[in-house]
């Protein structure tokens, strides 16, 4: 093997491509890399794997791949080969530091509080989905519902749930429970009137499904 040959083989085996792909910008998806493939982003839909222990990339997107001296003129089409290994001899040693890509962050929604979030639902209203549930499925008295609404302690949820208010001693509703079908879109919780309900308090049988 003549002399260049044994450094072209040298720089291949001492420059990894993550190297290269970090000095240009690029960052590491931990989520997306395995231990054979490292998955480097850039940018919106930047993407290039370092395959090989880091001797080879490929372009998901297209047919292109190859070792660190193609890398190195693909990032940077105007180096010609003497340039390339000039830039490679100058980075022998070096290790990647794997700095991890920053995902784009989906679009939280606000939070609504509990009282906006029950000030919207429905009143409960006799014959209505959730009425027939509460009746029927879980066997609630119509007098203790008429009641409960009364009292503004329950109201209707979304594909024939309920909901039902907890209120602290302040009469203010902190929160509320859901009860509702299994697979209507909302947990399956046990159903109870509010405790602030005069009714509730007086019968608590009657509301044992």
């Amino acid at each position: 093997m003549s002399g260049g040959d044994a450094e072209l083989s040298e720089l291949r085996a001492g420059v990894s491509c993550a190297l290269l792909l970090e000095r240009d910008g690029y960052s590491l998806d931990r989520a997306d890399s395995t231990r054979r493939c490292l998955k480097y982003r850039r940018g919106a839909g930047e993407v290039l794997i370092v395959n090989h222990d880091g001797q080879g990339w490929w372009d998901p997107m297209s047919q292109a791949k190859g070792d660190v001296f193609t890398l190195a003129q693909r990032l940077d089409p105007g180096l010609n080969f003497g340039q390339v290994r000039k830039l490679l001899r100058s980075m022998v040693g070096m290790s990647p530091s794997y700095p991890v890509a920053e995902r784009a962050r989906t679009r939280e929604e606000p939070v609504v509080p509990p009282a906006e979030r029950w000030a919207g639902r429905r009143r409960l209203c006799q014959g209505s989905a959730s009425w027939a549930y509460l009746t029927v499925t879980r066997a609630l008295p119509p007098g203790i519902l008429q009641a409960a609404d009364l009292f503004d302690a329950v109201r209707e949820g979304p594909r024939g749930s309920a909901w039902f208010a907890h209120r602290d001693h302040g009469g203010r509703s902190p929160a509320s429970r859901c009860a509702a079908r299994t697979g209507a879109g909302s947990p399956r919780t046990p159903t109870r009137p509010c405790s602030a309900c005069p009714a509730a308090r007086a019968r608590p049988r009657d509301v044992t499904p």
